[in-house]
């Protein structure tokens, strides 16, 4: 009886966990995410920055990226913020 009640308090917080990370995150002037495609975006966005700076490739990236990936990075904090 408690491992079952165990079980169902488990599988409760395993879908609530589920759903929090697939809420819409909306960034300004970009576009709509969910929470780990965001994260990942971002990611992606920084390493590749940091591989450009390594290169000395500091060209080709300008003001609307860089706007960008603060818009995604406030985004983040905000939705972070808000749990």
């Amino acid at each position: 009886m408690k491992i079952q009640k165990n079980e169902a308090i488990f599988r409760m917080k395993l879908k609530d966990l589920l759903k929090e990370k697939k809420d819409v995150i909306t960034v300004q002037g970009v576009g709509k995410f969910t929470y780990d495609t965001l994260k990942k975006n971002v990611e992606k966005k920084l390493k590749d920055l940091t591989g450009r700076n390594k290169r000395g490739a500091h060209y080709g990236v300008g003001k609307n990226q860089f706007s960008m990936i603060s818009a995604m990075w406030l985004a983040l904090q905000e939705y972070e913020e808000k749990k």
